[in-house]
This record gives structure tokens, C-alpha cells and sequence, in this order.
């Protein structure tokens, strides 16, 4: 092989592995058990209030604004100081970060976390 040749070769090379890495990064969020590095985009808050039935959420933001309402699937991942819960174990009145993408300009939660001061553990 020529030397033009194997720079191609490299590059191609190159392109692949930094393809494949971001793809497992993107992919990340979704296939932790635990909450790590933040994917994606993100919002911290105050929980006003869930609805398990509307399966939405009402956060109000740390500057002040209007509350902001997120959406949630039964896929969505919920914790409290690192601990999986359900979403009927999430408190009003929390701080909270939340996780989300948006469908169809409406942003749904991928994964909530409580942040609660001197929470018993599970």
C-alpha cells in the first residue's frame, strides 16, 4: 500500500471508533442502573407536583419564572439520593434534577433524581 493509501485508511479507521464511541455515549443514559454523568439535556428544580395518572410533572425553576410541566413514561427512571423509586414515592416540595428529551415539543423525563437531606434509606 502507498502511503495516500494508508492515511485512508487510518482516517476511515478513526471516524469508525469515534462514531462507535459517541453512540455508546448518547446510549448511556438509558442503560445505566444508577445515576451517573449527565446525557442529554437537563433541568434542576422545585417538584410542585406530580400527576400519576396524567403521568406529568410541574416543576418550578431555580431562577424565577413560570413552573414548568415535563411529561413521564413508564420508562422513566426515578430516584431518591441514589436510590431507585416509584413515582408515587416522589415528594412535592423537592429539589430535583430532571433528565429529558422532547416529543413532539414537549419535554418528557428519562430520569428524576431527589435530592433529600438526611433520607432514610431504603
Amino acid at each position: 500500500m502507498d502511503r495516500a493509501t494508508n492515511r485512508k485508511t487510518a482516517l476511515a479507521f478513526e471516524v469508525l471508533a469515534s462514531l462507535g464511541l459517541a453512540s455508546l455515549l448518547w446510549a448511556g443514559c438509558a442503560t445505566q442502573s444508577y445515576p451517573g454523568p449527565v446525557h442529554g439535556l437537563t433541568f434542576d428544580g422545585t417538584l410542585q407536583s406530580i400527576d400519576l395518572k396524567g403521568h406529568r410533572l410541574i416543576l418550578v425553576p431555580l431562577k424565577p419564572s413560570q413552573p414548568v410541566v415535563f411529561g413521564y413514561e413508564e420508562t422513566t427512571k426515578f430516584w431518591k439520593n441514589g436510590i431507585p423509586i416509584r413515582a408515587n414515592e416522589v415528594e412535592s416540595g423537592r429539589s430535583v434534577r430532571i433528565h429529558y428529551h422532547a416529543v413532539l415539543g414537549q419535554p418528557v423525563a428519562h430520569h428524576v433524581y431527589l435530592q433529600v437531606p438526611n433520607a432514610p434509606e431504603h
